[in-house]
């Protein structure tokens, strides 16, 4: 087995990374690309943080958090729509932090069976992200099954 790693650990490597992406960032792929499978009811919140912060990519992210309360129980999330963390452009960061000051009453879109699964604004979303990761691993699939048939190609030899 550690044979057969040292071996394809280069394709393991390429199918494995993206996948973790996928699997850390499911709710907003499945927000990006399966909204319709949520079943969203909606509640007044009210915004309790709205500021930029700096980041590496994008350069300038918004922190926007609200909380909202389901049936006697507080939530508090921030996430206003899905993949989309900001810009490096600073002045759309800022409309959007222009749109949610602290005190505002908001909108909160959340998930009939998990209350503290939300978000603001339910259509922004960031697919063109996702699909360079899915692109990646569908890749990182095809040079893997490449990879292991030459491997046992060249081991019949």
């Amino acid at each position: 087995m550690r044979n057969f790693y040292k071996k394809y650990k280069l394709a393991f490597w390429f199918v494995a990374l993206p996948l973790l992406v996928l699997i850390t960032r499911f709710d907003d792929v499945k927000g990006s690309f399966f909204l319709t499978t949520i079943e969203f009811s909606s509640i007044k919140g009210e915004v309790i943080e709205s500021k930029i912060t700096h980041g590496h990519r994008p350069k300038y992210r918004f922190n926007i958090s609200y909380s909202y309360e389901v049936n006697g129980v507080k939530y508090t999330n921030s996430r206003v729509g899905f993949g989309f963390k900001g810009s490096n452009n600073k002045d759309s960061v800022s409309e959007i932090l222009n749109k949610y000051p602290v005190g505002k009453k908001v909108e909160v879109y959340f998930d009939n069976q998990k209350p503290n699964f939300s978000v603001l604004e339910p259509e922004r979303n960031s697919r063109s992200d996702f699909y360079i990761v899915i692109f990646l691993c569908i890749a990182g699939v095809l040079f893997s099954i490449i990879s292991v048939h030459r491997g046992i190609k060249n081991s019949q030899r």
